[in-house]
């Protein structure tokens, strides 16, 4: 497996992660304002990520300085496991240079 194609699958599982996360987010019972705008924002960067990974024309470009910049982000904000598997996916496109 090449390394390209390895960065891809982590980042589609990282991404599929943090979006079962975020979505699942909303299943707790008091919701305020600021929990709505970061399960909004988490939800926004996984279909980035997801979107990156598909890629039916290149609409955005998958390279490894997005996904260190999302993961991290990613971390921050919603998910953990999936800000990870997107961070080391990042490090691994890092490595390919």
């Amino acid at each position: 497996m090449r390394n390209e194609d390895l960065m891809r699958l982590l980042a589609g599982i990282g991404g599929g992660v943090a979006l079962i996360e975020a979505i699942l987010g909303f299943n707790e019972r008091n919701l305020d304002s600021s929990r709505i705008i970061t399960l909004v924002i988490a939800i926004i960067l996984a279909v980035i990520i997801l979107i990156a990974v598909i890629r039916p024309d290149n609409p955005v470009p998958l390279n490894w300085i997005l996904l260190v910049v999302v993961g991290i982000i990613m971390i921050i904000f919603s998910s953990l496991a999936g800000g990870i598997l997107t961070l080391v996916a990042g490090f691994i496109g890092y490595t390919e240079r």
